[in-house]
């Protein structure tokens, strides 16, 4: 289409160059002449672009780039040197641009420094938003690498307290319910700041908030030992503490990775930033025991991952927070938008289909997760007559698996996008058909196999099969980081961080709530592992999964009125 419009471009307005030679070249007839020309290429250009860009938003914004390019025709041929190779270029580079603007008009625009921003879907290239050079690519993947290890600390600060509990309530005479409260106390912290923590990163940037928050739960670290000795309270409160500064870091990161990593890049950049979680448990698990057997006890855990807390934040502060040069462009509108403040459009968050997709989503991620975190130990142990020690060396390998797999999912879907063998939205609704419909049928198998094999008939042959089940299931829970932990971003970069922190306060419900119920479930079913914690999951991923590939798009929505 482009080549037959062209060339009758050019014969017509050859035709028109040849008259206005013919004139007397008098001004008034040449202005007027040069005028009917000016609209006659205007018009033509205009009904190619809004042939090209049909239902996109962006029409309007690239109208000047039309106009100001058919200025520069008009002008070639209103001088008797121009050449009608000139006119056929110029024509081509029009041409050119609209198919550039269709083909990416998935991009949006936000404000440097990970603050607020307007949103624009005029398709702008990404390497008109971004600063793309080697130098700049290098520095933008470093600060992904100190992301990832303050997600590694971040779970770090998690599981100290799971191993170092057991030799603390030993220490202080705990009981039972006394240390369920130490362990809860987290999460009270945790679901407080995930909505503040979004609403802050979105007003100032998520980069300042990720370091404040750090530097939170690090002192919640470092004190425990010292609050431990004044008491209950002071413990639980120091708790506390380490889940407001957590509570932060999602919410935080996901607006810092939404403004400074061009699309194409995402799914790679989420994956390589949030592995750092499974990283952290697994690492945790591992470290752990013997700095309590050889370091000093258990206070050793606190002290030490505290200081490795600050050491992180002196290294993002003189580092990555005040470096603008990875960031978004911004330009004048982003500018005029964002200077009267932010508001929150939780109406059009309610409004949204794909928003509603992603809270079930995290909820039942966190269901899922944090259930099987808190149980699996005990399921091995009474189910599978494992000893502790052995209980807890099982307990890794399917968190092994998630590492592993995680390194492939990124890749892979990344190269499902670029190779445009999959839209973006069919790589969301792949990951999480694949993180919750395969963990469905892994976590069906293990409860077939558990409600058919009682504790006194199980064999090493069962365990195998059980552990072998649970790695594919944790193993396809990595797909989570391409799916689920994307679709924040891929909806709105300027609020990424205030919906992901609504969206992880449904999860944080979530994970408090899996707890209770799995043991109220043991209960009523008269201690059925299969019907209290396998099975109720499984159903839960599939109705999950299912809506989610019923709701999704990728497409990026305005929430700006």
């Amino acid at each position: 289409m482009f080549a037959s419009t062209s060339n009758q471009s050019v014969m017509n307005v050859n035709a028109s160059s040849l008259s206005l030679r013919n004139e007397n070249n008098e001004n008034k007839t040449g202005k007027a002449t040069s005028r009917t020309i000016r609209s006659s290429i205007q018009n033509r250009l205009t009904f190619r672009k809004r042939q090209q860009l049909s239902k996109n938003n962006a029409t309007s914004k690239f109208s000047g780039g039309y106009s100001s390019n058919a200025d520069v025709v008009v002008s070639s041929f209103s001088s008797p040197s121009s050449s009608s190779s000139s006119l056929l270029k110029h024509e081509k580079e029009a041409s050119s641009r609209a198919f550039d603007v269709s083909n990416n008009k998935r991009q949006v625009i936000a404000k440097a420094g990970g603050g607020a921003s307007a949103e624009d879907t005029s398709g702008v290239p990404e390497s008109e938003l971004f600063d793309l050079s080697e130098g700049t690519n290098k520095k933008r993947w470093a600060m992904v690498f100190s992301l990832f290890v303050a997600f590694v600390l971040c779970n770090l600060d998690k599981v100290n307290m799971s191993v170092a509990i057991v030799p603390m309530a030993k220490s202080f005479g705990w009981t039972a319910t006394q240390k369920g409260l130490v362990a809860s106390a987290f999460f009270w912290g945790y679901a407080f700041t995930q909505i503040p923590g979004g609403w802050l990163s979105s007003k100032y940037g998520g980069k300042a908030v990720l370091f404040y928050g750090v530097v939170l739960w690090s002192l919640g670290t470092l004190i425990a030992p010292w609050c431990a000795g004044l008491g209950m309270g002071p413990l639980l409160a120091s708790r506390f503490l380490v889940g407001l500064g957590e509570g932060v870091a999602p919410s935080a990161a996901t607006g810092i990775l939404a403004k400074t990593i061009p699309a194409s890049q995402r799914s790679k950049a989420v994956t390589a930033t949030f592995g750092g979680l499974d990283v952290g448990s697994l690492l945790g698990l591992l470290i752990a025991p013997p700095i309590i057997l050889f370091l000093g006890g258990w206070q050793a855990v606190f002290y030490l991952f505290g200081v490795l807390g600050f050491v992180w934040g002196l290294w993002w502060w003189f580092g990555y927070a005040n470096d603008k040069s990875v960031d978004m462009k911004e330009t004048e509108a982003d500018s005029s938008k964002v200077s009267g403040g932010l508001n929150i459009p939780w109406v059009k968050f309610a409004k949204s289909k794909e928003f509603w997709a992603l809270m079930v989503a995290h909820f039942t991620w966190n269901y899922f997760s944090y259930g099987l975190l808190a149980w699996l130990p005990s399921f091995l142990s009474s189910a599978l007559n494992v000893s502790l020690a052995k209980s807890s060396f099982l307990s890794i390998l399917p968190y092994l698996s998630t590492v592993a797999v995680t390194t492939l999912v990124a890749p892979i879907a990344d190269s499902l996008e670029n190779k445009g063998i999959l839209s973006r939205t069919d790589v969301r609704k792949m990951s999480q058909t694949l993180c919750f419909g395969g963990g469905a049928v892994a976590l069906s198998t293990v409860g077939f196999i558990v409600s058919r094999t009682p504790p006194a008939s199980v064999t090493n042959t069962t365990i195998v099969m059980i552990m072998s089940a649970l790695a594919f299931c944790f193993g396809m829970g990595a797909w989570v980081r391409t799916g689920l932990f994307c679709g924040h971003q891929d909806l709105s970069p300027k609020y990424a961080s205030i919906m992901l922190g609504v969206t992880n306060t449904a999860a944080a419900i979530g994970s408090l709530l899996s707890t209770f119920f799995i043991g109220y479930f043991m209960e009523v079913t008269n201690g059925s592992w299969a019907w209290s914690l396998f099975y109720p999951i499984a159903a839960l991923q599939v109705a999950s999964a299912l809506l989610f590939s019923a709701l999704w798009k990728s497409t990026p929505i305005d929430f700006d009125p």
